[in-house]
């Protein structure tokens, strides 16, 4: 059975599988362990572990594109400009930073982007035992597990009078990303078209392509309102 189960992994895994589930139980893990280590250390330990932390993010989007150039694979769309790679840059300036500029970009673009890209992730055809597959998972895993631990250590200091700077980011990033796409012929942030074997493929079968970025917009309003609710609970309480 175990034997039957390994040479499945060859063409990938299902969404909520066995397989999918234990990383998602690994990133709980991570989480645990580097709170843990993060509440524990003084501050300049942790500003030593949030920028070892951010170096590591970026050398591992480093190596995958050494990788992809050694293997003469490398394109357009190797370049980090989904949100998610747009967030290793948004950790590493939170990391160097000694202010709190980064970190509602943080916790509304970076924390949920790798949360849903680890929940639907778009890489499930890729074999288990391929290191893009490990980086996909790891990638990810770290970048949600940063403003989580940063959360959880009452680190960022959050408002909702500062959802202005991650709407003037994507204001300015998404109108650039969408050019980008079309004259490369790519879909970065998923804005051009739904990715393959994800949820955004409903948003696509029922609004159509023409309407899709619609959907999309109104789907990224829903999440922004899910996470800003705490805020505003947390403000009226103290009043």
């Amino acid at each position: 059975m175990l034997s039957e189960t390994i040479r499945s992994l060859e063409n990938g895994f299902q969404l909520f599988d066995g397989y999918h589930f234990s990383w998602l139980m690994l990133t709980v893990l991570v989480i645990y362990i580097m709170y843990k280590m993060y509440s524990g250390a003084d501050l300049a330990g942790q500003r030593k572990i949030k920028i070892r932390w951010a170096l590591v993010i970026l050398l591992l989007e480093s190596i995958k594109n050494v990788l992809l150039i050694q293997q003469g694979e490398f394109s357009y769309d190797s370049l980090p400009l989904h949100l998610c790679g747009l967030g290793i840059f948004i950790v590493l300036a939170h990391a160097l930073l000694k202010d709190h500029r980064m970190d509602m970009l943080l916790y509304c673009l970076t924390m949920p982007g790798a949360f849903m890209s680890l929940i639907t992730p778009n890489w499930t055809d890729v074999s288990a035992f391929n290191y893009f597959h490990f980086h996909s998972f790891f990638f990810h895993l770290l970048l949600f597990a940063y403003p989580v631990t940063m959360l959880l250590s009452k680190e960022l200091k959050l408002s909702v009078r500062k959802i202005w700077q991650p709407i003037l980011f994507l204001c300015v990033t998404v109108p650039i990303v969408y050019v980008l796409n079309v004259l490369w012929g790519t879909n970065f942030m998923f804005l051009n078209k739904a990715a393959e074997g994800t949820p955004l493929m409903l948003l696509e079968h029922y609004l159509g392509e023409q309407y899709y970025i619609i959907g999309f917009i109104g789907l990224v309003l829903i999440f922004w309102l899910l996470l800003l609710l705490p805020l505003i609970i947390c403000n009226k309480s103290k009043r």
